[in-house]
């Protein structure tokens, strides 16, 4: 996977991110993203927009998907 650009979130070009909601996330015999799936549908794997919102992700191998991470994040109540 290439290196993860530093460009501050502000600096960033709306325009010239991927909308997740046209992302359609495919997985290996392994469950884990199918990183050349991802990326075949965007510019960059670590910074999307949602609706005019930057969205940055950080992928970890270790074991936790992003549906478990969400369903964390609304009990926590965020």
């Amino acid at each position: 996977m290439e290196e993860r650009e530093t460009a501050a979130v502000q600096a960033v070009d709306k325009a010239e991110l991927t909308e997740l909601s046209s992302v359609r996330v495919l997985t290996d015999s392994q469950k884990q993203p199918d990183l050349e799936a991802l990326k075949r549908q965007t510019k960059n794997l670590y910074r999307y927009r949602v609706g005019n919102v930057v969205v940055e992700f950080d992928y970890l191998h270790n074991g936790r998907t992003v549906n478990d991470l969400f369903a964390l994040m609304v009990q926590a109540g965020m």
